[in-house]
């Protein structure tokens, strides 16, 4: 198991100096004993991926939260490491000594990014100092589904949001109070571009087309206007114009309440989606230090045919180990589910204890496998070996059930064609892992085995921690304040 590291408490100077900086927001709630650091980025290339770092390393959080979900969290590191859609290495890595932005995981070295390189600082920055990190957001399609569903709603284009967004807050309270009554920060926008104006990119390249070309169209009717009253007194002439004039401005006005709209769906109710998140990480935290979950991280390939030095599928001893597999939702007892099992380490795993099945002789049972609730499952691209790999950090519950295997049918994925099986499991006794780290390991084909459990001690004492969860959350720029407020009320 990969125990959290051990933190020394901030000092309060050291929280000031922290978020004295004007694109980090702050919060610390005492009722539940947390402090939040939301650190505001622009996802373009800019100072950005240096001071996630920065703010990472010196608060050395329990976690961290992205606004990025498995598809976005994928496709960066992917892009990062050189690997295209199919995993094929499509340009030379860039010595870690000559890269410009920070390098945590410093070994392996890493492509620079135009897009996101905020987020792949901080992934590298959490694998290297040995920080669970947390996806926040929602995947895109849902985003344009949600679009699509407030339409036609009155309130989604009301423009209160994004005017008080973009104004500076004369209700906060001063950052220096507040070690003693003050619990929330904002960020400030305003200085954040002022000290670097490149995180204004995104919302100059957003919003800049259309207000340019408002106001062109407003300048031709202007112009138009004009050199029609020059040469023409009739009435019917300047009201045509007027009209004209009239229309422009509508146009404007429409565009303005199409920002609204956007700003509305894509910005702010994501920042409810990113503010939930958060808590859930807080939550899951607790529970790690209360040594009810269990966390482990690993690096596996994702395509061992093509890597040369990768070992066989694994074989384990069905009498001491039992191979995990994570579920979103507990197995119960006496309660069977079917499993759609496609990627190549549950293949394997399948394999293998089938394989071990067969070959013990005082075998009675049907073949087993341990199902345990996974509280949080973070995947990102890794280079091993020149190769495309995946690295794996996992928090899930230390109770689990046993799984007997009902029924296996082979099977072909419909478009690639590769391999499939459907398995049938029966849920049996519940166990317990061994909170030790020498419990969990995990096999070269990439799939979790515990070495130590009990099917029948299960009322191990909660141990109870009371000291602050600290999480660091990095998001847009304009989804800070938002994600502040939220989690201060």
């Amino acid at each position: 198991m990969a125990l959290l590291p051990s933190k020394s408490p901030q000092t309060i100077q050291n929280i000031n100096d922290i978020i004295s900086s004007p694109h980090i927001g702050y919060v610390k709630d005492p009722s539940n004993k947390v402090e939040v650091f939301v650190i505001g980025t622009s996802h373009v290339k800019c100072s950005s991926a240096v001071e996630v770092t920065q703010l990472i390393t010196n608060v050395h959080p329990d976690g961290v939260v992205l606004e990025l979900d498995p598809e976005r969290v994928l496709r960066l590191t992917k892009q990062y490491y050189g690997f295209d859609a199919d995993g094929n290495l499509h340009f030379q890595k860039v010595a870690a000594s000559e890269q410009t932005i920070p390098i945590s995981n410093s070994s392996k070295g890493g492509k620079e990014l135009l897009y996101g390189s905020d987020f792949v600082a901080a992934v590298t920055t959490c694998q290297e100092m040995d920080i669970p990190l947390f996806l926040g957001d929602e995947y895109a399609k849902e985003t344009q589904q949600r679009l699509m569903n407030q339409l036609f709603r009155v309130e989604a284009y009301s423009p209160i949001p994004l005017v008080t967004s973009l104004l500076p807050d004369i209700t906060s309270k001063a950052r220096a109070d507040i070690a003693t009554t003050t619990t929330t920060s904002r960020i400030s926008l305003m200085n954040t571009f002022r000290m670097d104006p490149k995180k204004l990119t995104p919302l100059a390249v957003s919003s800049s087309p259309p207000l340019m070309l408002a106001a062109l169209a407003l300048l031709v009717q202007n112009n138009e206007a004009a050199a029609s009253i020059a040469y023409s007194s009739s009435s019917s002439g300047i009201l045509k114009e007027v009209l004209n004039v009239l229309e422009t401005s509508i146009s404007i006005v429409i565009s303005f309440f199409a920002s609204c709209f956007l700003f509305n769906t894509v910005i702010v109710e994501r920042d409810e989606i990113l503010a939930d998140s958060t808590i859930r990480a807080r939550d899951v935290l607790r529970s790690l230090k209360n040594e009810t979950f269990i966390r482990k991280r690993w690096e596996f390939s994702v395509n061992s045919s093509m890597n040369p030095n990768e070992k066989k599928t694994t074989s384990f001893d069905a009498k001491t180990e039992l191979p995990l597999f994570t579920l979103k939702t507990p197995l119960i007892q006496g309660k069977r589910r079917n499993l759609n099992l496609f990627e190549p380490r549950w293949l394997k795993m399948i394999d293998s204890i089938i394989r071990e099945d067969c070959t013990s002789s005082s075998s009675t049972s049907p073949p087993q496998f341990g199902c345990v609730r996974c509280t949080n499952k973070f995947y990102s691209a890794a280079s091993i070996n020149g190769l495309e790999g995946r690295y794996a950090d996992i928090i899930f519950e230390r109770r689990g059930t046993l799984a007997s295997i009902v029924e296996l049918k082979e099977g072909k994925r419909p478009i690639s064609g590769d391999r499939k099986i459907g398995v049938t499991i029966e849920g049996v006794d519940e166990f317990t892992i061994d909170d030790e780290s020498s419990s969990i390991s995990v096999t070269n084909d990439g799939y979790m085995i515990a070495k130590k459990w009990d099917s029948n001690d299960l009322s191990k004492p909660i141990q109870i921690d009371d000291e602050y969860v600290k999480v660091v959350v990095v998001v847009g720029l304009l989804h800070g304040n938002g994600v502040v407020k939220l989690l201060s009320t």
